[in-house]
């Protein structure tokens, strides 16, 4: 179990670290170039912050799940099973079988 924690706290971090990367790109280019400058018409501020960077960070998404997250079989060995009894011939208490 504590390898599933490793790997679950490693991809935790992974997410985290990218969504954060993703608020300073988004600052960055919302707020430090300046808002004359222009784009096919569109302010350049409003083409970074809001089209490339989501498409930079859906690609960049992809790419970290793709090669950075492992499979893990959530389900553990199974334990031994008893036989269950069939149905309708399990005995109740008092009642001879």
């Amino acid at each position: 179990m504590t390898n599933i924690v490793s790997i679950a706290r490693r991809e935790a971090t992974l997410s985290v670290a990218l969504a954060v990367l993703y608020l300073g790109g988004w600052w960055l280019s919302a707020y430090t170039v300046p808002p004359t400058l222009m784009l096919a018409g569109w302010p350049l501020w409003f083409v970074l912050s809001c089209l490339f960077n989501p498409l930079l960070f859906v690609m960049l998404c992809v790419l970290m799940v793709r090669y950075c997250f492992k499979t893990v079989a959530l389900d553990g060995p199974e334990p031994d099973k008893q036989p269950r009894p069939e149905p309708g011939r399990e005995s109740r208490r008092g009642e001879p079988s």
